[in-house]
């Protein structure tokens, strides 16, 4: 290979500039000192035991602020080194099972007491996070499927009926599919971005189980909160540190369809206030589509009170012309966990939401433990419930064990 390097190197100068000395002819092909070289080939030189230590090394070769010729000149070569490291779409599969059990039915995911139900079962395919270069890629993609219990409850229930996931006959009895990510993103200049069908990005709990520190929900989650979007979301990160969102989707739950005429915008701003406090705020306003005309938004401060405790405060807030739901819904959760180890840790999550001037209460005591912080993830608790206007009060007991791969 190198012997055929030089070759043409010589050929091109002998072209060039005539025939070389009688004294370079003499000189083995390989000993590159003693060619007689115009000085602009100079600066594109190199000595072959370098290039064949800097290949041992994956490093690029260069002498001063040029690449060796051929390294990386020419237009073809460009386009196929852009192609390999920033339209990188090699598939990574991953994913997760969880099973669990409660004995009280609460409507927030939990809606088949007294047996032990196949909650998620969770497949995501999706490219790789960086290009071969180690930088994020112009173009990815990502796809989730799950099919359990709360397959249903995660459907794009504001689509009109029988689009996308939304009653099309994707349920199973009890269980259900759904399809709630399908996406493209990637990175352009300083900006991230989102274009499909995602989760939302505003509230603190999230549908994904794994996500989560406790087995249930809370009803701000539920009940105020938007699971998915379908639409743009962009992302991208100020001088001063703070990471600013702005989007557009299709209203509150749409997949790949519009109902209501939803037509509503996403702006966020997430920034580290202190070393040990961190604050997150997302809104979206507009036509929110099966909500109705309105705005909401999630406040989040997420506290280090010691390297092993962490309080989180959330505070939700949503107005909305709805027929079904006229009231404004408020929300505010505490969460505190503590964490012993690397495998266990201890949690409290103490809720009032307020819906059409209800007040609904709910404190939940539970733990993670993850043996061997390993891929296996067990979350038992106990929640209580009660609704003072009504004299309502429930206690329940929970566990669910998850499984990742």
């Amino acid at each position: 290979m190198y012997q055929k390097l030089i070759l043409s190197l010589c050929f091109s100068v002998s072209t060039l500039f005539g025939a070389f000395p009688p004294h370079a002819v003499a000189k083995e092909l390989g000993d590159t000192a003693a060619l007689v070289q115009p000085s602009w080939l100079h600066s594109v030189s190199v000595n072959l035991d370098e290039l064949e230590d800097h290949a041992e090394e994956g490093k690029p070769t260069v002498v001063g602020e040029r690449e060796i010729l051929g390294e990386r000149f020419g237009l073809l070569y460009r386009l196929r080194n852009r192609e390999s490291s920033s339209w990188n779409l090699q598939p990574k599969f991953s994913g997760w099972t969880s099973v669990g059990f409660h004995d009280q039915n609460n409507g927030l995911f939990n809606n088949h007491a007294h047996g032990v139900n196949l909650h998620q079962l969770w497949m995501t395919i999706e490219s790789a996070p960086v290009g071969e270069n180690g930088q994020k890629p112009v173009i990815g993609y990502r796809a989730d499927v799950v099919y359990g219990v709360d397959g249903p409850e995660t459907q794009a229930f504001g689509n009109p009926p029988g689009t996308w996931d939304f009653q099309n006959n994707w349920e199973d009895g009890k269980n259900g599919w759904a399809m709630p990510q399908l996406y493209l993103h990637g990175t352009v200049g300083k900006f991230n971005y989102k274009l499909g069908h995602f989760f939302t990005p505003v509230g603190y709990e999230t549908v994904t189980a794994p996500n989560n520190f406790f087995y249930s929900h809370a009803q701000t989650m539920f009940n105020s909160e938007p699971f998915t979007h379908t639409g743009i979301l962009t992302e991208f990160t100020t001088e001063n540190a703070a990471t600013v969102y702005l989007g557009w989707s299709l209203g509150w739950d749409s997949g790949f369809a519009q109902s209501e005429d939803g037509n509503n915008g996403i702006v966020g701003v997430a920034k580290n206030l202190t070393e040990d406090i961190a604050m997150t705020y997302m809104s979206t306003f507009g036509n929110l589509g099966w909500r109705g005309e309105g705005y909401s938004h999630s406040i989040v401060l997420d506290l280090a009170l010691t390297e092993n405790l962490t309080y989180v405060l959330q505070s939700d807030y949503v107005n909305t012309s709805s027929v079904s739901d006229p009231g404004d819904d408020i929300g505010l959760n505490n969460y505190l966990i503590y964490r012993i180890d690397d495998c266990l840790s201890l949690g409290t999550r103490f809720e009032w939401w307020r819906d059409n001037s209800t007040s609904k209460n709910s404190f939940t005591v539970g733990a993670n433990w993850r043996p061997g912080k390993g891929l296996f993830l067990l979350r038992p608790e106990i929640r209580s419930d009660w609704i003072p206007a009504t004299d309502y009060s429930e206690t329940a007991f929970g566990i669910d064990a998850i499984v990742e791969f």
